[in-house]
């Protein structure tokens, strides 16, 4: 590439009928100071374009460093909500399992202390049935034995002598046996009703008992 130096020192040949030197050597004077601007100015942009050049891949750069960034924190936006949606179905999950066998623990736990409650009652039941059986099996033993003990009493009296049946007539105290046959008669009467009636209340207790169970 041609210099401002170059053109300085260019000579040219002399010959006859040529141009006027002085006026050759102030061009090129001129020619040189323009071009030695220009040359200058060509630097300076070349320098400037270099610098901008720089600027550009820097800036390239933190462009792509920013992109690199916002597509990492695009993706890791995009984890979390899928993280939490996963976390979410998961925990509805759980809680609607808990809540199930929560709820079958207490069915299970309702149903078996209802059926103890009913075996409790049942058993109860029996055993007062079992109960009033013997207590009335007593009485009507007691009754019989003293019955029989009566019988005999009264088939001695009748065969004691006449003449013992012909004294005066005293009003005799009254036997103490057959004062208490009396009151063994009654008292099996009253248990025999009294059976009767409880064995039919508790009948009709069993049911609300297991219901309320």
């Amino acid at each position: 590439m041609l210099t401002p130096l170059d053109i300085h020192n260019k000579e040219f040949k002399r010959s006859f009928r040529g141009y006027n030197e002085d006026e050759i050597d102030d061009f090129l004077d001129q020619v040189v100071n323009d071009y030695e601007k220009l040359f200058r100015d060509n630097d300076n942009l070349k320098e400037e374009v270099a610098r901008l050049k720089k600027e550009n891949q820097q800036f390239q750069k933190n462009e792509d460093s920013i992109k690199e960034t916002l597509k990492l924190a695009q993706q890791t936006a995009t984890n979390l909500t899928e993280s939490a949606k996963q976390d979410a179905q998961s925990l509805r999950e759980n809680t609607a399992k808990e809540c199930q066998n929560m709820r079958r623990d207490a069915e299970i736990s309702a149903r078996q202390m209802t059926e103890a409650a009913d075996h409790q009652v049942k058993a109860a039941t029996v055993e007062y049935c079992r109960l009033i059986e013997a207590k009335s099996q007593f009485l009507l033993q007691t009754k019989a034995a003293l019955e029989s003990e009566l019988a005999v009493l009264r088939d001695a009296i009748d065969r004691l002598p006449r003449q013992q049946a012909a004294a005066p007539k005293q009003e005799a105290p009254q036997n103490p046996q057959s004062q208490q046959a009396g009151s063994i008669n009654g008292s099996v009467s009253s248990v025999q009703n009294e059976n009767a009636q409880n064995a039919q209340n508790a009948a009709q207790a069993a049911p609300s008992a297991a219901q309320k169970g």
